[in-house]
């Protein structure tokens, strides 16, 4: 069973849809609201109640996981939001921690996830997401460095 579990929902007519089964998307292609679930050993670390502009979203959580694989830690805010997320190299081997926080601290999330299947999950899981927002929006929408930076993730991850 994995520990890392991640699911990208746009907002159709108000409601939460898994985007892979959405028709269509609230908003316009530029400003795709939506949201990212990131579930690490039962803990949700994102979730829909901390929903923005997913086509924003998405590239700032690979920019932070890139940040943290190659300097040992990265950090992010939401677009127009006090929302942070932090992901660091944890103490204990093989592991990274992940952190969303807002500014006043009503929301403080944690977990601990091993390394390796983080992002092989992570990758997998924005490649989805970017092939289903270039069906939706078309494939000028998709944010090709991070595409990128995923397939390196899934190369190094075999």
């Amino acid at each position: 069973m994995s520990r890392v579990e991640v699911t990208s929902y746009v907002k159709v007519n108000g409601e939460f849809a898994v985007i892979s089964a959405a028709a269509g998307h609230d908003g316009d292609c530029e400003y795709v609201p939506g949201a990212i679930s990131l579930v690490v050993d039962g803990v949700e670390v994102l979730g829909l109640d901390l929903w923005d502009d997913i086509n924003w979203l998405w590239p700032l959580v690979i920019q932070v996981l890139n940040e943290c694989r190659q300097a040992g830690s990265g950090k992010r805010h939401f677009p127009d939001q006090p929302i942070a997320i932090v992901a660091e190299v944890a103490p204990w081997g093989g592991n990274t921690l992940l952190t969303v926080t807002t500014a006043d601290r009503s929301v403080h999330r944690t977990a601990v996830a091993p390394s390796h299947e983080l992002f092989k999950v992570i990758a997998k899981a924005g490649g989805e997401f970017f092939r289903e927002l270039g069906r939706l929006c078309g494939p000028g929408s998709v944010a090709t460095e991070e595409e990128a930076v995923l397939n390196e993730w899934l190369r190094s991850t075999r």
